[in-house]
């Protein structure tokens, strides 16, 4: 079995404040040890279950939060920026599941920790009337392989959006949002021994959630302010909705998510 995890830090156990978030600092040390803990019992959980190799995206900020040393020989760590496919970086065909690991809920979610979309930049983004985060973006593009999402870890919040948009995934809730920047933090053994748990039963379901499937609909991206859609803007072939928003066509959601990635980018430039 060949298992692919995407594994940020917003939604990792303990983690509740943007100085944990932060690229130094003594909270930020705690936070990334922290990451590697909740890492290490999602491998536990996945080799418990038969898994022969996993590769394992540093999904948050420049991909440089985790050390290689001390994985075990079965695991690849994808690490550094900038790639191709971001925080989805090494997802193709051929895997049996995706696992999602410290995700955080969407941008605009009430009483969530933390929550966004790919950067403080983005307001929403939207399939038609579906508004997906970067849980459902990752997803998506693992589904564009044949690729199903079978687990996710964050707080209840990301947990109820998982839920919600891939039924049948399993969830491992490891904190409980009270505001963007308080939680109740759940006990780091206990969460790890449930994250264990958790993904091996995941892997064992008999009946695993299907890949997830792009309705057709390009993808709506509204910026917090019009300076970022006009940089964004300069993406070929998006069409300009109004002052926040752009239209990112695509042949298939693999198109639409390179072109997010693209707008995304280019929002983030100074002039």
């Amino acid at each position: 079995m060949k298992l692919f995890i995407a594994i940020d830090l917003e939604g990792i156990t303990g983690v509740v404040s943007e100085l944990d978030t932060a690229r130094e600092g003594p909270a930020a040390v705690i936070a990334r040890e922290h990451m590697r803990a909740d890492l290490d019992a999602v491998l536990e959980g996945c080799f418990a279950a038969g898994a022969d190799e996993v590769v394992v995206c540093d999904a948050h900020d420049d991909g440089r939060n985790l050390d290689a040393a001390g994985l075990p020989p079965q695991v690849v760590l994808v690490s550094g920026s900038s790639t191709p496919y971001s925080m989805l970086q090494g997802i193709g065909r051929g895997y049996d599941g995706a696992l999602f690991v410290g995700y955080h809920a969407r941008a605009g979610t009430a009483g969530a920790v933390l929550e966004h979309t790919w950067n403080y930049k983005v307001f929403a983004a939207t399939l038609g009337d579906l508004e997906v985060g970067e849980f459902g973006l990752g997803a998506l593009l693992a589904g564009h392989y044949g690729v199903p999402a079978v687990f996710l870890s964050g707080d209840d919040k990301a947990a109820a959006e998982a839920e919600a948009l891939a039924p049948g995934i399993v969830t491992t809730v490891v904190k409980t949002g009270i505001t963007r920047l308080a939680a109740g933090l759940h006990s780091p053994r206990a969460a790890r021994e449930r994250l264990r748990a958790d993904v091996a039963r995941a892997l064992r379901a008999e009946h695993r959630p299907a890949p997830l499937a792009w309705n057709g609909e390009p993808l709506r991206l509204t910026f917090a302010r019009v300076e970022f859609c006009d940089r964004a803007a300069g993406c070929p072939g998006v069409r300009r909705v109004d002052g926040r928003t752009l239209e990112i066509p695509g042949a298939d959601f693999e198109e639409v998510y390179r072109g997010f990635l693209a707008c995304v980018r280019l929002s983030d430039l100074e002039d």
